[in-house]
């Protein structure tokens, strides 16, 4: 009886295949590398999903998300009469020097009334062009009623745009009021 030979492997055939058949020593070694490419495979995805975690992929489309959700909070609150709630939307520099309750006075005494308003567009360019975000401009669309003692002819709801400027400070997004 001849002895057994083994084939000479093909050239794209991994060399790694036919010393599996007849190595004894192969399995420990092959088990070594698959949990070598594990270990690997997971902390390249570990990596992965902690840098998409900590950097938005679009600064610019973060903060305008962010914006936008804070620029109708305030329109909401504007419209619902609340002033303490678009009060805490001011930045922080407005509110060390006017206090809830000017501020209070001053939005009962604006000369319209809002009735309804929501977020038209939100632009947060890059600063430099490089650097995420730092104040973006929001175009509200604002319908409102003049408070003033007019006839009924002249009373009529008005639809018109307001703009604002939000700023970033301290990780947050906030409203730049007039004194």
């Amino acid at each position: 009886m001849k002895p057994r030979t083994m084939p000479t492997p093909h050239p794209l055939v991994p060399i790694v295949a036919t010393a599996r058949a007849d190595s004894a020593v192969a399995p420990p070694a092959r088990a070594k590398r698959r949990l070598a490419t594990a270990a690997t495979v997971a902390a390249v995805l570990a990596a992965t999903v902690a840098g998409c975690a900590t950097v938005p992929a679009d600064p610019v489309a973060a903060a305008e998300a962010a914006v936008r959700t804070r620029a109708q909070q305030r329109a909401d609150a504007i419209v619902r009469g609340d002033a303490a709630a678009a009060y805490a939307l001011a930045a922080p520099s407005y509110r060390r020097l006017v206090t809830p309750e000017v501020y209070a006075t001053r939005r009962a005494a604006a000369p319209v009334q809002w009735k309804s308003a929501r977020v038209h567009d939100v632009q947060c360019p890059l600063q430099d062009g490089l650097h995420p975000p730092v104040r973006c401009a929001v175009r509200l669309e604002v319908t409102s009623e003049p408070r003033l003692p007019l006839p009924a002819s002249l009373r009529a709801p008005i639809t018109g745009f307001v703009q604002e400027t939000w700023v970033l400070s301290d990780g947050q997004w906030w409203v730049l009021e007039e004194l």
